[in-house]
């Protein structure tokens, strides 16, 4: 399944919804209003970028399988598919009622009758979608404790940041299975730093100095804007 694919499925369905507020920009809302805190009180990152990944997972899922369909049954597949993946990953807190009332607000504006055979078959394609991501997603890893342990502090060992948290979040977060079949990920990392005897460690100590200071005479526009949307989305 290509991602071409599910940005077609989900372009046809938002442009020529007969309503405005279509599902898919209902979910952005609620990611919105979730990993900023205004429903469940934030969410850590990954976590974050984990749920809008299940419950993209679900839409492209529920968008391919519906794509023969009218596009009323598109709909009310894929708005079921988000919200289901949304209670699941929020089951048991007080989210719960605000997803129900967002699907409760779609549903009549779509025109597909609920207890028609279209509408159950747009339905069941929905939480058929839900169910397989979540089935996928249930063990791979997020939930399993890691616990994290400062090395010695020597130079060139990464101690606690002065008046940070005290663990860093999520350090549990390299084990969690990946969302593509990459294989082997560790053949996309950085090469490490160099150490701290090295010439190259004092150029890239001064490198940085000059880059991250305030008023920093040699940053480039677009490095302050860059550094500015990562700090930003880092701390929603």
């Amino acid at each position: 399944m290509r991602t071409s694919t599910l940005l077609s499925a989900l372009a046809a369905t938002a442009a020529n919804a007969a309503y405005s507020g279509d599902i898919v920009s209902y979910w952005v809302d609620q990611t919105s209003a979730l990993v900023n805190g205004t429903i469940i009180g934030g969410l850590q990152s990954p976590p974050s970028s984990w749920y809008v990944a299940v419950v993209t997972g679900a839409i492209y899922e529920a968008a391919v399988s519906s794509k023969k369909e009218s596009l009323a049954y598109q709909q009310l597949a894929v708005s079921h598919a988000a919200h289901n993946t949304i209670a699941w990953v929020f089951h048991g807190t007080r989210n719960l009622g605000a997803t129900d009332a967002s699907l409760r607000a779609v549903i009549p504006a779509i025109g597909l009758a609920a207890n028609s055979t279209e509408g159950k078959n747009a339905i069941e394609t929905g939480r058929k979608a839900a169910r397989k991501v979540a089935k996928a997603r249930a063990d791979d890893g997020l939930n399993d404790f890691v616990d994290f342990t400062h090395g010695p502090k020597n130079p060139g060992v990464y101690q606690v940041t002065p008046g940070g948290a005290a663990f860093p979040d999520n350090p549990n977060a390299r084990f969690i299975r990946p969302f593509a079949g990459l294989g082997n990920i560790t053949r996309f990392r950085s090469p490490p730093p160099p150490k701290v005897t090295e010439k190259e460690y004092e150029t890239a100590v001064v490198y940085i100095k000059a880059q991250g200071a305030q008023n920093s005479t040699v940053r480039t526009t677009y490095d302050t804007d860059s550094a500015y949307f990562w700090r930003e989305s880092s701390i929603t």
